[in-house]
């Protein structure tokens, strides 16, 4: 049986640092093999699996915040459709 498609949240290191944080809102291991292909980060990958989309996103934005990794530019994007909004007190997507 195989593993069944899940949102989720994904941490990618380069040289041991958390270079990049991302999310699926619907399968995140497919993600991972696709994103991790096009990038050149460690081998091995942190994968958070989640409940729901909206918690994907609340904990990526957490961890955004948290790591600071090096290779995200943006803050986390909303998903289209809908109002969420930033956990972390006093981000401007809060």
């Amino acid at each position: 049986m195989g593993i069944m498609a899940t949102p989720g949240v994904y941490i990618f290191r380069n040289n041991g640092w958390d270079a990049y944080v991302g999310r699926s809102d619907t399968d995140v291991l497919r993600r991972v093999k696709k994103s991790h292909r096009a990038a050149k980060y460690d081998r091995q990958v942190q994968i958070i699996p989640t409940s729901s989309p909206r918690a994907a996103y609340l904990l990526e934005c957490e961890l955004f915040h948290k790591l600071d990794p090096s290779d995200n530019d943006f803050h986390p994007r909303v998903p289209d459709g809908t109002n969420w909004r930033c956990p972390v007190r006093d981000c401007c997507w809060s």
